[in-house]
């Protein structure tokens, strides 16, 4: 017989991976929600009992449980008495079936993550009635129609959904309904790029690494081509002319597009970007054709096809908050992208993770990213460290729910955006989550949940839309080059599960190296924002790194419009964008989450946690009035504790803020300030670095 995921009364059997899902149970005279163990023998089958308790009893004495009912794939089976194999994981405990009934419901809706962008943008959208442009407007977005009019019937300009490692992405045509959904929406934007000339190269907005090039060998095709990373293959760009009277759009110039590359000191490569006019383009002056599907260059403007671009119905472009000086965008050329980690190298049995796990914690990381097996053996982890650290007297800042929703969110986020110079759509950005729990040389357990992040999100990053980027390091403006590519990082990022405290004060957190002490002015005081890391101060859910809301000259980070849509940026050393700035906009935004995240919950979704093991929610608007601790202050550090979560982070909102060295007043959209509130002085090789792989508190292979 096999068995049971759940609702009240009835447990579920995952005969794949064998493993039983128990709603409530009870053990004596205590209850147990959310219970996973693993099957033991099936002594006996029943039939429905209509007075059987709404929960199971275990007795403990010959190891033998009795399920009122459980369901079995599509079957429901009845008054079922097993034996139990091994316990895998257990939720909350209560002294009542009505205590643990509500605790449940209140940890499902207390921890629940945001949906992964790959989930969010398949949600129904309605673009509305769009307005044509009347004349195109450099970096503006744009959905471009063979119509005059806007019609279901009409043709639109989308890049390809499948993608190739060789030639990228297809350029099709598709209509666009009046109810449609985000992503066949963003499939449809285009983004214009003017160039020194006043031509327009057209970008996928979706995939902003892909820009249109013709193909001579297939009758002057139109395609989109990899422009801005790694490439199977080397194309490069066609730039147009639009006539804002005919609505044609002529093929002017092409460049081509190519890179060297150069081993790094930093243990990588280095690959420095070129465009060089191509002198040969063959269908310089053509226009655009629309015919039989595919969009192509003719010879003759009576050949052409009017293409009529529409204002973006979505606003993705630089938000007011994150540039507030409105600083101009510059054109300085990119920096050169580095390469230090792929795909093959992290994951699977052959990666670099799987090898240097010690054998304790192996089966955690046995699969990269979702996995039923490692979940399991996840779980059972988290419940075997609950156990110990609180029979040696101590406990966890938080419930192992919380944490087991943490691993299962930000392991379902892939790379949707052909954004990252180095990545591959579809891959995971968090390709593994484990638990550890060892001992320093005094017998105190010091557990950790380690994080193996790529350093990236999944959506368009946004990184060339940046005003102002970071300059790379080799000069300084107007002469340098800004960093706006983004690569692969091999983060292995350290959560501390013990409730290690919480300081009464920024200094009681000794950080040998952080803004403050770096100061240059000797007056300036030390408080929650200027005494951070110089570097990241905690981890989003989607992989990416947080950053101190302070950038590095010790003003906020929007001041100088070097932050992305999604309030990161890349910083002069290269690797992933890390953020600054919580991105949240209301509407469809590029932050981490977004207004769906709230529909039927009762608090703001946990979006990440600061290095010294506070987790980190979205933040309260103004309709969350109804929501659990909305009435309790945030302190300075942008946390409280309410309705037992335990104490924790929100991003949030400062208003009217001066920073010390400025002159300027601004509205702070905050992830984490800067300081850490959790006591980190007890923390082993706090913020240190190390070598994972001989590092015991972070699982690594220890002779």
């Amino acid at each position: 017989m096999g068995f049971f995921s759940s609702t009240q009364a009835a447990d579920t059997y995952d005969s794949q991976n064998s493993i039983l899902s128990i709603t409530l149970v009870k053990v004596n005279d205590v209850y147990y929600s959310n219970v996973q163990v693993t099957l033991g023998t099936v002594i006996s089958v029943g039939s429905k009992n209509a007075s059987a308790p709404a929960y199971d009893v275990y007795n403990s004495a010959n190891n033998q449980l009795n399920i009122p009912e459980v369901l079995v794939g599509s079957t429901t089976y009845y008054d079922v008495t097993i034996t139990v194999g091994k316990v895998l994981s257990v939720g909350a405990s209560c002294t009542s079936e009505t205590e643990c009934t509500t605790a449940s419901s209140t940890t499902d809706a207390l921890y629940h993550a945001p949906a992964s962008y790959a989930s969010a943008i398949s949600a129904s959208y309605s673009p509305g009635t769009m307005v044509q442009a009347t004349a195109l407007t450099n970096r503006g977005r744009y959905v471009i129609s063979n119509a005059s009019s806007q019609t279901t019937s009409a043709s639109y300009m989308q890049v390809g959904s499948s993608y190739d490692a060789t030639n990228g992405y297809a350029l099709e045509t598709g209509t666009l309904a009046s109810s449609t959904t985000y992503s066949q929406y963003l499939q449809k934007l285009m983004q214009v790029v003017a160039d020194g000339s006043g031509y327009y190269r057209i970008e996928s907005n979706l995939h902003p690494n892909n820009a249109l090039d013709f193909d001579a060998a297939d009758g002057n095709k139109l395609k989109f081509r990899n422009n801005f990373g790694k490439a199977t293959a080397l194309y490069g760009y066609v730039t147009f002319a639009y006539d804002s009277s005919t609505k044609l759009w002529q093929a002017k110039k092409r460049y081509k597009y190519a890179y060297t590359t150069d081993v790094n000191v930093r243990g990588g490569t280095t690959h420095a970007v070129s465009y060089t006019e191509d002198t040969a383009f063959s269908a310089a002056n053509y226009y655009v054709s629309l015919s039989g599907g595919a969009y192509k260059l003719v010879a003759s403007a009576s050949g052409a096809t009017p293409l009529y671009a529409y204002n973006s119905a979505l606003e993705l472009g630089i938000p007011v908050f994150l540039n507030p000086q409105n600083i101009a965008f510059v054109t300085n050329d990119p920096a050169p992208f580095f390469s230090k980690n792929t795909v093959a190298s992290t994951e699977g049995t052959s990666g670099a993770i799987y090898r240097q796990v010690n054998s304790t914690y192996r089966s955690q990381v046995a699969a990269p990213g979702v996995d039923a097996g490692t979940k399991a053996s996840a779980d059972a982890m988290l419940a075997t460290i609950k156990s110990a650290v609180e029979g040696s007297g101590e406990k966890l800042r938080y419930a192992t729910a919380l944490y087991s929703a943490y691993r299962d969110a930000t392991l379902s986020h892939k790379l949707v955006s052909d954004s990252i110079a180095d990545g591959t759509p579809g891959q995971n950005l968090v390709p593994y989550v484990f638990f550890t729990n060892e001992k320093d040389d005094l017998g105190k357990y010091h557990p950790f949940m380690v994080v193996v992040n790529y350093g990236n999100q999944a959506s368009p990053n946004g990184l060339k839309d940046v005003p102002h980027p970071p300059a790379d390091g080799t000069g300084t403006y107007p002469s340098s080059k800004v960093t706006r590519f983004s690569n692969l990082e091999n983060y292995v990022s350290v959560i501390p599960l013990k409730d290690y405290g919480l300081v009464s004060d920024v200094t009681d957190n000794q950080i040998a190296t952080n803004l403050w002490t770096a100061r240059i002015t000797a007056s300036l005081k030390a408080d929650v924002y200027t005494y951070a890391d110089t570097t990241d101060n905690g981890l989003l859910i989607d992989g990416s790194v947080i950053f101190p809301t302070y950038n590095n000259n010790l003003v906020p980070s929007n001041l100088a419009g070097e932050l992305s849509a999604s309030g990161c940026h890349v910083g002069q050393g290269g690797g992933g964008p890390h953020c600054h700035f919580d991105g949240y906009q209301s509407g469809f935004s590029l932050g981490v989450y977004g207004d769906a995240d709230y529909v039927n919950k009762t608090h703001p979704p946990l979006i990440g946690f600061g290095y010294d093991g506070i987790a980190l929610f979205g933040r309260y608007r103004s309709s969350d009035t109804a929501m659990k601790g909305y009435s309790t202050a945030l302190d300075d550090f942008g946390a409280h504790n309410h309705d037992g979560i335990g104490y924790h982070y929100h991003a949030h909102i400062v208003e009217n803020h001066k920073a010390e060295l400025v002159n300027f007043t601004t509205t702070l959209n905050v992830l984490m300030k800067g300081a850490y509130i959790g006591k980190t002085t007890e923390i082993p090789y706090f913020r240190a670095g190390g070598n994972f792989s001989t590092n015991k508190y972070m699982g690594g292979t220890v002779k």
